[in-house]
């Protein structure tokens, strides 16, 4: 990967680096700008390889929406965080934007992003496998009718009951739970690399 640097492979960087400090509840804003990056780079990789991406998936069961207005609302943070005046070169105001961020804004530019690379490489690293059980037993109202929910509930028991830095504790015992899971890194959608990279991956041009 490292020798031979592709767009997919930086955007798993970015994504994957955002998730290693989700996961660790680590610096939310960082989180934010990778995760979002990394989104928006698989879905170009996405499109390009003619793979159906999530906003694809999404018009496709709910025509009515206005896509650009989904793709302003995910990336509200994001463009807060690296744009410091409009397009028209006047200083923006993001002060009300800035102030409503917190760690649980990640949780859908994680799950979009992720989406689009599993549709991409058809796998996923664990820990992420580990990350959308976490999210669907979040947000059981956005699954289909019929969906089964027994994994869910019985790996996150009643985890809309309790609070945020609970229920990213529960994320983190998960992972570490299922981590030397053989079963599941064993199967051939499991992706067997580490969400975050070290330096020495990287050949040196030097």
């Amino acid at each position: 990967m490292a020798n031979d640097l592709t767009k997919l492979d930086v955007a798993r960087h970015q994504l994957g680096t955002a998730m290693d400090l989700f996961i660790r509840d680590r610096d939310p804003v960082a989180v934010q700008c990778l995760a979002c990056g990394g989104a928006e780079m698989i879905e170009a990789v996405a499109q390009l390889q003619k793979v159906e991406m999530f906003s694809t998936h999404i018009l496709r069961n709910m025509p009515e929406l206005d896509i650009a207005k989904v793709r302003s609302r995910q990336r509200l943070y994001w463009n807060a965080f690296k744009h410091m005046t409009t397009r028209g070169g006047e200083v923006r105001d993001d002060t009300t934007t800035l102030a409503a961020f917190d760690d649980s804004s990640n949780d859908a530019a994680l799950f979009v992003g992720w989406w689009d690379y599993q549709m991409v490489t058809k796998k996923l690293p664990l820990p992420v496998q580990v990350f959308q059980v976490w999210w669907y037993a979040l947000n059981e109202e956005k699954l289909a009718p019929g969906a089964d929910t027994g994994t869910m509930r019985k790996v996150f028991p009643e985890i809309t009951k309790v609070g945020r830095a609970e229920r990213k504790r529960r994320l983190r015992r998960a992972v570490e739970k299922y981590r030397h899971d053989n079963v599941l890194l064993s199967d051939p959608q499991t992706e067997d690399q580490p969400l975050c990279f070290p330096t020495h991956a990287f050949k040196s041009h030097s």
